[in-house]
């Protein structure tokens, strides 16, 4: 049986290209501008209250920076995945 949801926006396609696209991004941002991207996440936690703050901040960045060229080749492949599988 074939998915109702298959031909509108729903489509898993859709949703993996969505999800690729996002973490490219995000994935670039942490690699390119690494204190931008702690900022963001410390932005993000003070409107829950809570006060985050790296305890050696180059190896927060450079972690950063690391993780976020992890995250853009993680999600260039997902991109790549979606493009031949569907």
């Amino acid at each position: 049986m074939q998915c109702p949801l298959s031909s509108c926006c729903m489509s898993p396609k859709f949703i993996f290209l969505g999800i690729a696209c996002l973490g490219l991004a995000l994935g670039v941002l942490s690699a390119g501008w690494p204190k931008r991207s702690i900022g963001l996440y410390q932005g993000i936690m003070e409107r829950f209250n809570w006060k985050v703050a790296p305890i050696d901040e180059a190896r927060e960045v450079r972690n950063t920076r690391v993780l976020g060229t992890v995250l853009a080749l993680l999600s260039l492949a997902i991109l790549f995945t979606t493009f031949f599988r569907f």
